[in-house]
């Protein structure tokens, strides 16, 4: 048919001109030509896949000899010369089937080609000419063994000379999409592949030149914005966060930012709508050109979508990174000439959640102890300052009941705190400064000791007293937060509920109530001191892996899917999050039956001080014999018992047992890839409707937890006797094994999706600061004891585990359930700081390549040996090894609850 793999643009130019010319001629039947271009696509796009396994096998090979430290040349991967025989430094045919021998393996998927009955050899156009697998002269062939396989392969790579192999399977993919211009997978692995390029180049060599970004990153962006086009609506996530890393990266180059705004006008809106956190997160670009364009984007979504993206506008307008905030207030402005009402709305409801999230009882005893430890333990006097100044300023503009009640009762002896502040002079004597400094510390101390008696106990307040404005919001155009689906009727705010409830926690959030335009109730936790961007990020993770069970048809039947709930940031320490209703907290479902039962909640934390006194000092053989004597000495049967007598009837049990095994399965692999940790009891949660596990507390990702200078977690996932136990006979040999094995599988498949969400998440500008950064910058402390009213003694603050959930004291007890004390740093103290890495998310930051290649390394099998590829049930058995291992357990921390 004439098709010029060369010139594949000339052979769709003709192609289009025989086509108008059957039309002219009414000849209209063309279905053998187009079968034969599709037949022909299918053959191109088999040869890319083949070749790109040929050249994993090699880099593969090469990296376990590097590793070995075998010495010698091996097969260039990332655009080398295969096989330049002009070259003498280049591999040799011998050396060449050496490599390939040592990971033969390793091969899958399309490989098998190269074993079946019909073979393709390439004419000097690079057509395909089919041959008898028994006739002579074929490419592809049956082998007997791996060895006469890798020995084939090297010699293709030999025979393939000067060619530059990447350069033939960017061919092969570019004939495929010529040949059928709307198939969505070829168009995809072409732009990946373009993509892919790019990113080594730019590893390689530090930065990228105009030619790299003319023959990579714009084919990369024409690319995805086709895939996109031709995909269903549940497989565009993975080429959308593509895309939009490659313009963020690249939105210096003219050629880059024409190509993204001519591809804007070929997708949907609603393509957006899946990305926003990921397009807010650069409204702040440095290059005018691109940040106008987001603004132009965010605005059209705005226009059809408002509802979608408000919440998180106001969130990037109250940031105090300047051009960031400035950007989200320029699309509001438009935004509000196009639906006033609902911009308005926003703004009102946002600003009063975050005003109930820390009243002034809370703020000042969150500003008192960060002054404190900012003066006496990092000697940082205009720190200090800044944080009393703030809150005194902030306290002078008191608006509600609430507010004012506080500065009646507080107004003196906060007034004569900062008079002593204020007489503190640069230029005077230490000791006079000094004077001055410690009768104001004397002040905030006998306030702060006052707050943590009296003003902390609240458990019920009022929306009349402490957001007046709040209560006054009925029937508004804004949508109930999380409910809005472009597929679905607008569920709009009819009220709030006049009161709110107070967690006894130590973050303390609180529980309120939505009435909806639908009739319902929905349930929220609003939390402040911690930013929810992340959970965010996570969920939108999570949503991927839903979507990607669904579709595989054993995962599917068995409704295997991880339990999700809204997560709506009001901004970078506040936000929303969906209340599961009738759940409780694996802690106090242990805690109530043992109550019940009159056993000591805290058993084995007993046993274990009773016959291991100095347990601290033990060393790692006596730390596992202690675990084992305390597990020995107890059933450990407490939550399988709980279960079933939860269970109204025997059908309800196995029911509920069978949702509690298949969902602790799913959840334990998806956290296992995304690196989840501080998975104690009371951050999972039981549905006792359906019996399903709901984690929370998902800010422990990417193996933080597993790198903590102290009690570092030593588990993939939490797999303890407790939670074996309701599993029932089979334990982890049944329905969790295979769970899990499937679950594993799904996500190895489909790794390329996986790893283009997780890629967007580990470089985000606004969430990589807390894992990115130097841990060492980040050392604070956390207080739980009294401020001394003199504060002259420079009292040592007890360091305390973090997070919303992170902490349950039980006062009879003195148990903490949560993670351990360590170096990092605490959020409830950032009191609003914006944390933006604006180098972070680049994609040359070392740590983060590092995170990001052991995540792929979990999704292919060579997590426990970078040499070693496992199938899917040896990954498991590893891990579930690892989980339940005594010599890991016994070395975590007790709040973690290992005993358990």
């Amino acid at each position: 048919i004439g098709f010029d793999l060369r010139n594949p643009d000339a052979f769709a130019d003709s192609l289009d001109a025989r086509a108008l010319e059957n039309v002219n001629s009414g000849h209209l039947d063309l279905e053998d030509e187009v079968r034969t271009n599709h037949l022909l696509a299918r053959f191109y796009f088999k040869r890319a896949e083949w070749l790109s396994s040929i050249q994993a096998s090699a880099t593969l090979a090469q990296e376990a000899r590097s590793k070995a430290g075998l010495n010698g040349p091996g097969v260039v991967a990332g655009g080398g010369d295969i096989g330049n025989t002009g070259n003498s430094s280049g591999p040799n045919l011998q050396q060449q089937q050496l490599l390939l021998q040592q990971r033969r393996g390793s091969r899958h998927g399309s490989t098998n080609m190269g074993r079946s009955r019909v073979s393709i050899s390439f004419s000097a156009t690079g057509a395909p000419v089919l041959d008898s697998a028994f006739g002579r002269g074929a490419d592809v062939y049956e082998d007997e063994n791996a060895e006469a396989q890798a020995a084939k392969d090297a010699e293709f790579l030999y025979r393939l000379k000067g060619d530059r192999i990447n350069e033939s399977i960017i061919e092969s993919y570019r004939a495929a999409t010529v040949l059928d211009s709307k198939w969505y997978k070829a168009w995809h692995l072409l732009a990946l592949r373009h993509f892919h390029e790019t990113q080594q180049y730019n590893i390689k060599n530090g930065t990228v030149s105009e030619d790299v970004v003319a023959q990579h990153v714009v084919p990369a962006v024409h690319g995805f914005f086709r895939a996109i086009q031709l995909s269903k609506s549940n497989t565009t996530l993975q080429d959308t966060l593509r895309l939009l890393t490659a313009w963020f990266n690249y939105s210096q180059h003219e050629s880059v930012a024409q190509a993204v705004q001519d591809g804007f006008n070929t997708v949907s809106l609603r393509t957006w709508l899946q990305v926003i956190p990921q397009i807010l997160a650069r409204i702040h670009n440095q290059f005018e050109s691109t940040s106008k364009l987001i603004k132009q984007l965010l605005v059209e979504v705005g226009k059809f979508h408002p509802n979608a993206i408000m919440f998180s506008l106001y969130v990037a307008a109250r940031s105090e990174h300047p051009e960031r905030s400035q950007a989200a207030k320029d699309v509001l402005a438009k935004l509000h000439d196009l639906a006033p009402e609902l911009v308005i709305e926003t703004e009102i409801v946002s600003q009063e959640l975050i005003r109930i999230t820390l009243l002034f009882p809370e703020m000042w005893h969150d500003a008192i102890e960060s002054a404190y430890r900012t003066y006496y333990e990092q000697q940082d006097l205009d720190g200090m300052m800044h944080i009393l100044h703030s809150m005194h300023e902030r306290t002078r503009n008191s608006e509600t009941l609430h507010e004012c009640n506080f500065v009646q009762i507080f107004g003196k002896e906060l007034h004569i705190a900062e008079q002593y502040l204020s007489q503190y002079s640069p230029t005077a004597p230490n000791h006079h400064n000094a004077g001055f400094i410690e009768q104001a510390w004397i002040s905030y101390g006998s306030i702060n000791q006052y707050i943590k008696k009296h003003c902390l106990k609240d458990k019920i307040l009022t929306l009349k007293h402490t957001a007046p404005t709040l209560l006054q919001c009925r029937d508004m155009h804004l949508a109930v937060p999380g409910t809005y689906d472009p597929d679905h009727e607008l569920v709009r705010i009819d009220s709030f509920d006049p009161k709110f409830g107070i967690y006894n926690t130590q973050q303390r959030p609180r529980e309120i109530y939505i009435r909806g335009s639908d009739g319902n109730e929905y349930k929220f936790v609003l939390k402040g001191r911690e930013d929810l961007r992340q959970d965010e990020r996570v969920m939108q993770l999570f949503g991927l892996i839903n979507s990607l069970l669904v579709r595989d048809i054993e995962t599917a039947k068995r409704s295997l899917a991880i339990e999700r709930f809204p997560v709506i940031p009001l901004s970078s320490n506040s936000g929303l999050i969906g209340f599961y209703n009738n759940c409780k907290s694996f802690t106090e479902i242990v805690k109530s039956y043992r109550e019940r039962q009159n056993i000591n909640f805290s058993e084995e934390h007993h046993i274990l001080a009773h016959g291991f006194s100095n347990y601290e000092s033990l060393t790692a053989l006596q730390l596992i014999e202690a675990f084992e004597h305390v597990q020995s000495s107890t059933p450990g049967n407490d939550l399988q018992r709980a279960m079933w007598f939860e269970a109204p009837n025997a059908e309800t049990w196995l029911e509920r047992r069978t949702n509690y095994t298949r969902s602790l399965a799913v959840m334990s692999i998806a956290g296992y890839i995304l690196g989840l940790g501080d998975r104690h009891p009371a951050n999972m949660l039981y549905h006792f409707s359906t019996g399903k596990v709901v984690h929370i507390d998902l800010g422990d990702c990417f193996e933080i937890a597993s790198h903590r200078e102290k009690y570092p977690e030593m588990v993939p996932f939490r797999l303890t006797r407790m939670f074996v136990m309701p599993m029932e006979v089979s334990t982890i040999e049944g329905l969790f094994k295979f769970t899990a094995n499937h679950t594993m599988r799904v996500l190895r498949a489909n790794h390329n999706p996986l790893m283009a969400v997780l890629e967007a998440f580990v470089f985000d500008p606004l969430v990589s600061w807390s894992y990115l950064q130097n841990n060492n910058n980040l050392t604070q402390t956390q207080a739980n004891t009294d401020l001394a009213p003199t504060m002259k003694q420079n009292a040592q603050f007890q360091r305390g585990p973090k997070g919303a959930h992170a902490r349950t004291v039980h006062n009879n007890t003195n148990t903490i359930v949560g993670n351990p004390p360590d170096n990092q740093f605490s959020r409830s103290l950032k009191l609003g700081k914006d944390s933006i890495d604006d180098k972070g998310w680049q994609t040359e930051n070392p740590r983060a390549l590092a995170i990001v290649k052991r995540i792929h390394s979990k999704l292919v099998g060579t997590d426990f040996n970078p040499n070693k590829q496992l199938n899917v049930a040896e990954q498991i058995e590893m891990l579930i090894r690892e989980a339940m291992l005594p010599d890991n357990l016994a070395r975590m921390y007790q709040g973690w609850m290992p005993l358990w």
